[in-house]
């Protein structure tokens, strides 16, 4: 790894409405946990900075699932941007005076047999396939507007590898707590962790691209065909 390598620097979005003495208070935790994360990131993309020259790879594979710089700052970065679009998203809500409604509970969503699924946009062949599967920031934009707010926090966690030891323990509670009650999936945050664990323990480190990472979202349906 490359000491000389720098942190991508996100386009620079619009300053958000800042929430004052009168946001709501659901609301108003939320953007805090959300401000706490973006600190968090910058912080994390300092850190990586200044070890990669570390020739030991395991502080870098057990938060990233990877030692390879270029995607492990992508990463972050991806996580920046993504927790920038939900700060400005909520503070646009909070300068409507609208508080957060807390998500029901939700049984797993079945899958009917068959269902034809979308097929992923072609690779550019000469570029990395695990940087080719990150959405852009017209991507992220969409997915903050229309998925759950706790799903949207899973993503950022997942993007900057947190783990409980990585952060004190209340920081840890608020993101649990912000994933139960606003529509995350505690499942997907167990299993990216899980992933990053095993690579570690078995260096399984791979090239391909992680199924488990974000993908960019599908740009049109394709059809699907029958056999010929």
């Amino acid at each position: 790894m490359s000491a000389a390598i720098k942190l991508p620097t996100p386009t620079p979005e619009p300053d958000p409405p800042r929430a004052g003495a009168d946001t709501p208070t659901r609301l108003g935790r939320v953007l805090g946990l959300v401000r706490k994360l973006i600190d968090y990131g910058k912080k994390l993309a300092v850190t990586v900075q200044q070890r990669a020259a570390d020739p030991d790879s395991a502080w870098f594979v057990r938060r990233f699932g990877t030692a390879d710089l270029a995607v492990i700052l992508a990463r972050i970065t991806n996580g920046l941007r993504r927790a920038a679009v939900l700060e400005a998203k909520l503070c646009r809500r909070a300068a409507r005076g609208q508080d957060l409604t807390v998500a029901p509970i939700r049984l797993p969503a079945t899958r009917a047999p068959g269902a034809a699924r979308q097929a992923a946009p072609p690779a550019d062949p000469a570029q990395d396939p695990r940087l080719a599967r990150l959405p852009t920031e017209e991507e992220i934009a969409e997915e903050v507007r229309r998925r759950p707010i706790g799903a949207v926090i899973v993503d950022i966690c997942c993007d900057l590898g947190i783990e409980p030891r990585d952060v004190d323990p209340a920081f840890w509670d608020e993101i649990n707590l912000a994933i139960i009650m606003y529509d995350g999936s505690h499942l997907r945050f167990f299993h990216d962790r899980m992933r990053r664990s095993s690579i570690l323990l078995l260096g399984t480190q791979s090239d391909q691209a992680d199924p488990r990472w974000p993908a960019p979202s599908p740009r049109s349906p394709v059809p699907a065909t029958g056999p010929p």
